[in-house]
């Protein structure tokens, strides 16, 4: 199977040339960004020399079709719903991974990115590309929406709970991020001078990932989500580590909510269900996602933690298991 990336040089795109490149299912037939010229993936990223004699070129919807079989798109949020709709007339598979095939709701998209949304048809058809939710849609997806980092961290963390109706309505969660989820762009806050042993939080309670997994999780379980979300950025190279504050209807154990999410994850290649409160460094530079939790003496209150590399499990990864489920073979493949 022939695919094709655009937008190759942002952190997401250069860690989906790398997946790609050593595929044994795949070859990667095209690549392309905003460049002016061709050049060398290998000029821009000296890392792989001697691995691809691939050219990054100016994006060419045209070109990219004749070449490949399925289009990931690692463009800007906004950008890839021009692209994305002229790849689907093509005949193409398309797995978009920004944000403007996420939200069902168009109304809601232009609330949080301050668009009107081009192309409402195929944003009803979408199928959010979150594999543990919604592996049988994927399987027969011309267009998956790959979730954003932030959601698929929450959701996997709060989706058993809320699907048994064991919590409350109203949950706080508080994430740290590594700033290479902002993308590579040229902000002075991004500044190795400035993230360097530096910590905040940004966004609060209206951050753009928010709709995002409480319209998922409504669609999964039915029940309306009262989500405060705090998002912060770090000083690590990868990651996001989410802290979910839950309260309980009725007291638990921590062996029922172990036996809980054992059962719900046991079947999941990349959901690793821990004992203890999990650690980041556990997942960084893997597909996986990690949710541990702890209970207070009480047995109403409890943290359920859940982490993945950002870059990963929250982006490129999920984008090649959901290739490799599009094209029915190990969704290890790669990964």
């Amino acid at each position: 199977m022939k695919v094709a990336v655009l937008g190759a040089t942002g952190f997401t795109g250069e860690k989906l040339v790398d997946i790609l490149l050593s595929h044994r299912q795949v070859d990667l037939t095209y690549i392309s960004s905003r460049t002016e010229e061709p050049i060398l993936y290998s000029k821009l990223f000296p890392r792989f020399l001697k691995k691809t004699d691939l050219k990054c070129e100016p994006h060419n919807i045209e070109k990219a079709a004749a070449l490949s079989d399925i289009i990931f798109l690692s463009l800007p949020h906004t950008v890839s719903m021009e692209y994305a709709c002229r790849f689907l007339k093509l005949g193409k598979k398309v797995i978009d991974l920004s944000a403007d095939y996420r939200l069902s709701d168009s109304a809601l998209y232009k609330k949080f990115y301050k668009v009107d949304h081009s192309d409402k048809t195929n944003l009803k058809r979408a199928v959010y590309g979150l594999p543990e939710l919604f592996r049988s849609k994927i399987k027969k997806a011309d267009l998956i929406a790959n979730p954003g980092c932030y959601p698929t961290s929450m959701i996997l963390a709060l989706y058993p709970l809320m699907k048994e109706s064991l919590i409350k309505a109203e949950v706080i969660v508080d994430s740290k991020s590594s700033i290479t989820g902002a993308g590579r762009k040229a902000v002075i806050d991004y500044h190795y001078s400035n993230i360097s042993d530096n910590l905040w939080a940004y966004k609060a309670f209206n951050h753009q990932h928010t709709p995002e997994v409480i319209e998922i999780l409504k669609a999964k379980t039915g029940k309306s989500l009262n989500l405060k979300f705090v998002p912060h950025v770090v000083p690590i190279g990868a990651g996001i580590y989410s802290t979910s504050y839950v309260s309980f209807l009725k007291k638990q154990t921590f062996s029922k909510v172990k036996a809980l999410f054992q059962r719900y994850y046991k079947d999941e290649p990349f959901i690793r269900v821990n004992q203890e409160l999990v650690k980041l460094k556990n997942v960084v530079g893997t597909n996986f996602c990690d949710i541990g939790f702890s209970l207070d003496e009480t047995g109403k209150f409890g943290v359920i933690v859940s982490c993945i590399d950002n870059l990963l499990k929250g982006a490129a990864g999920a984008a090649v298991q959901n290739m490799n489920i599009l094209l029915g073979i190990d969704e290890k493949t790669g990964l």
